[in-house]
C-alpha cells in the first residue's frame, strides 16, 4: 500500500496567507516548466532503506523533498525509510511564479535490520507479524497491576489482581504492537480496537504510546522494567515510587 504524507509548509503558508485573490490571479506561472526537472532518487544497493536525494534542476532554485515521516530541503541529502513499503518521494521547486513539481515511487524490500536492530523491536512487537500482550493475572500470587518503591519489580504497595481489573472494566483488554509499515500499537477494549502509533526508546528503555495508553494507563512515557518473551513489565517512575502494569503474552501460561 502506497504512503502518501502531507506536510505543512511554512513558506506556502505564508504566501496563501498573505495573497489575496486578485493577487492570485494575476501572478505569473512558473518559471520553469515540470518537464525541466531534473532529479534522481537513488536506492543503495543490498541496503534499499537508505535513499540518496539529488536535485540537478540548473538555476538557484531550492528543493523541497517530501517523504513518509519527513523532508528535506538540501540538494544533496541521504534519508533512511526503515519499513518496507512502496513509497512516493514527491521533489517541488519553489519559483517566483509558483511551485512546481514531480514525483517518483520506489519500493523498500524489507524492514530495515540496522535501524531495528536492538533485540527489543522483536521481543515487543514480534516485527511485522504482530504480538498481543495481556494481563499477567495468572501470575504466582495473581497481583499484576500496583505500585511499590522506586526500584520494585512488582507491586508491592497498592496490590491488584483479576478482581480489580474486573471492576475496571478491563480484565480482557489487549495491546498489540508491530511493525507492519509503521510502529503500530492497538488497544482492544470492550470489543472495540483503537489504532494509535508508539515509540521505543532501545537505549534508555522506555515506551510511549501516541495517540492512545495502556489500560489504566496514565498517558506518560513509560520504564520498560522487564521484557522477555513472555513478559512485560511497564512503570510510569516516580520520585521514590513507582506505578506497575504487569503483561503477558497472549497465549502463555504461568
Amino acid at each position: 500500500m502506497k504512503k502518501y504524507i502531507t506536510l505543512c509548509l511554512l513558506a506556502l503558508s505564508t504566501v496563501l496567507v498573505s495573497c489575496t485573490k486578485e493577487d492570485e490571479e494575476s501572478m505569473a506561472g512558473p518559471s520553469i516548466s515540470p518537464s525541466n526537472l531534473k532529479f534522481t532518487v537513488t536506492q543503495q544497493p543490498g541496503h534499499d532503506n537508505v535513499v540518496m536525494l539529488n536535485s540537478q534542476t540548473e538555476g538557484s532554485y531550492i528543493p523541497f523533498w517530501e517523504f513518509t515521516g519527513g523532508f528535506s530541503k538540501r540538494k544533496m541529502d541521504t534519508i533512511n525509510l526503515p519499513f518496507a513499503g512502496d513509497y512516493t518521494i514527491r521533489y517541488t521547486l519553489y519559483t517566483q511564479g509558483g511551485p512546481v513539481a514531480d514525483s517518483t515511487n520506489i519500493t523498500v524490500s524489507e524492514n530495515d535490520r540496522e535501524y531495528f536492530a536492538s533485540p527489543l523491536w522483536s521481543l515487543l512487537t514480534n516485527e511485522q507479524e504482530g504480538k498481543t500482550w495481556v494481563w499477567a493475572s495468572d501470575i504466582p500470587g495473581g497481583i499484576c497491576h500496583g505500585n511499590g518503591s522506586g526500584e520494585a519489580t512488582a507491586p508491592e504497595w497498592w496490590q491488584n489482581g483479576i478482581g480489580y481489573l474486573t471492576e475496571q472494566g478491563v480484565q480482557a483488554d489487549e495491546m498489540t504492537f508491530d511493525l507492519n509499515g509503521a510502529k503500530n500499537y492497538t488497544l482492544s477494549h470492550g470489543g472495540n480496537a483503537r489504532k494509535a502509533l508508539f515509540e521505543l526508546d532501545t537505549a534508555n528503555r522506555t515506551l510511549k504510546i501516541i495517540g492512545s495508553d495502556i489500560s489504566l494507563g496514565n498517558k506518560v512515557t513509560y520504564v520498560i522494567v522487564k521484557l522477555t518473551a513472555n513478559e512485560l513489565t511497564l512503570a510510569q517512575q516516580g520520585d521514590g515510587w513507582r506505578n506497575i502494569w504487569m503483561y503477558k503474552r497472549k497465549g502463555f501460561n504461568y
